[in-house]
């Protein structure tokens, strides 16, 4: 569950800090940095000027990468829809696309409640290229201690039978520059 609170810094299990990170959600950007704190178990954003922090536990964090746009920081997309008062009021309930007047129809046959509201757009802007690295790179290793948790371990996989494999090992070999293989392909 993500954490809005007042703002703090953690004692345990901190991976990586800095000090001086902006955080943007959507379209709004927290007018005060704050600290970043990223432990095994979530990313944390807090601003002593505001007194607020976020918390983000890491199996909330479907996407991270580094981003050039709004500015160069790092993009992180949550899989539900935060509302935090005062500074970000979340997505509306559709993409802008929907009509609510018109029942039964949704935006190009997307469910609008399901797809477009249950996520948030953060980025986390440093002071320096050189901060944005080690922060990606402490992301990477804190991620990896919590994999996702829509995988379990007992999840039984799919795997091919040998006769299926034999059907299939031609087509592992097969190359496009074979004029033999498509010569009977129509253009």
């Amino acid at each position: 569950m993500v954490t809005i609170g007042e703002a703090f810094t953690p004692t345990d299990g901190i991976i990586y800090s800095a000090s001086d990170v902006k955080l943007k959600m959507g379209d709004s950007l927290i007018p005060s940095p704050g600290s970043l704190h990223l432990t095994e178990s979530s990313c944390i954003w807090s601003c002593e000027e505001r007194n607020a922090s976020i918390s983000i536990p890491w199996p909330r964090v479907g996407v991270h990468a580094i981003s050039s746009v709004p500015g160069e920081g790092l993009f992180m997309m949550l899989d539900v829809n935060i509302v935090w008062p005062g500074f970000y009021s979340g997505q509306p309930e559709n993409n802008g696309d929907a009509h609510p007047d018109e029942l039964g129809e949704d935006d190009e046959g997307h469910d609008s409640e399901i797809s477009e509201a249950a996520m948030t757009e953060i980025w986390l802007q440093p002071t320096s290229r050189e901060i944005l690295d080690q922060i990606f790179s402490a992301m990477r290793e804190c991620q990896s201690l919590n994999p996702g948790s829509d995988v379990s371990e007992d999840e039984d996989y799919m795997e091919a039978e040998e006769d299926e494999l034999e059907e299939v090992g031609d087509m592992r070999n097969l190359q496009l520059d074979d004029e033999e293989k498509f010569a009977d392909a129509e253009e």
